[in-house]
C-alpha cells in the first residue's frame, strides 16, 4: 500500500517556487526563439510539460510570464550597470571600471544566451511595448542616457550622443552573443571562451574610449 505523504507548507512552497522557474525557463527559450507574439502559453506549458491552467495558475497572462522573463534576464545587466553609474564618468580608474562592467556582462550573456537572444528580439519588434520600456528603457536606458549627459555637461567626456552611444553599445553587447556561428566561422575557435571575450572586451574598450576620451591612451592587454 501506497502511503500519500501530506507535504508541510515550506514543502509546498518550494514545489511551487521550482515549477514556477521550470515555466519561466521553458518560455525564456521560447521567447529568444521566436519573439513575444509567435509564442502561445500553450506552447510553453507543452515545453514545461504541464498544463496550459497551471502556467495561468503561476503567471495570470502571457505578459505577466514576459515580465518575469525579462526580469531575470535584464536583472544581472541592471544590477552591473546600476554600480558602474553610481561612480559616473569620474575619477581614476575609469577604464578599468569599464573593462569589469563589460566583463560582467559578457559572463552573464555567455552563461544565458537565450537572455540575449530575447533582448535582440525586442529590438527587431517590440510586440508588448508597455512591458519592454519598463524593464529595459526605464531600468537602464534611461539612467545611462542622463549619466552620460551630465558626463559630457561637466566635460569629463568628450560630447557625444548619448542616445546613439548607448542603443550602438547595447546592439554591439548583445549581438556578439546571437552571431556565434557566424564569428566562429570568420574567426576559429570558441567564441565564448575566456581568451575570446577578454579580446572582445578590449575590442570594445578601445571603441567607447575612443569616443570618449580619445586622448586617453590605451592600457595593455
Amino acid at each position: 500500500m501506497v502511503e500519500n505523504k501530506l507535504l508541510t507548507g515550506e514543502e509546498v512552497v518550494t514545489e511551487k517556487a521550482g515549477r514556477w522557474r521550470v515555466i519561466r525557463d521553458a518560455a525564456t527559450e521560447l521567447f529568444a526563439e521566436r519573439g513575444f507574439a509567435r509564442v502561445s502559453v500553450q506552447e510553453i506549458a507543452d515545453s514545461a510539460q504541464t498544463h496550459k491552467t497551471t502556467v495561468l495558475y503561476h503567471f495570470e497572462t502571457k505578459e505577466a510570464l514576459y515580465s518575469a522573463v525579462l526580469d531575470e534576464a535584464l536583472g544581472r545587466i541592471a544590477e552591473v550597470m546600476h554600480e558602474f553609474l553610481a561612480s559616473g564618468f569620474e575619477g581614476e580608474g575609469l577604464r578599468e571600471r569599464v573593462a569589469y562592467m563589460l566583463d560582467q556582462i559578457h559572463a552573464h550573456l555567455a552563461q544565458h544566451p537565450a537572455h540575449a537572444r530575447l533582448l535582440e528580439w525586442e529590438l527587431l519588434e517590440v510586440a508588448a511595448p508597455n512591458i519592454y520600456f519598463e524593464h529595459f528603457v526605464e531600468r537602464i536606458y534611461l539612467p545611462a542616457v542622463k549619466s552620460l549627459e551630465e558626463a559630457v555637461a561637466r566635460g569629463v567626456i568628450q560630447p557625444v550622443d548619448p542616445a546613439l552611444f548607448i542603443h550602438d553599445l547595447h546592439v554591439e553587447l548583445i549581438g556578439y552573443f546571437c552571431h556565434r556561428s557566424l564569428i566562429e566561422r570568420m574567426k576559429p575557435g570558441d567564441a565564448f571562451s575566456t581568451e575570446a571575450l577578454i579580446a572582445r572586451r578590449n575590442h570594445l574598450l578601445d571603441q567607447i574610449f575612443f569616443v570618449l576620451r580619445p586622448n586617453e591612451s590605451a592600457l595593455p592587454s
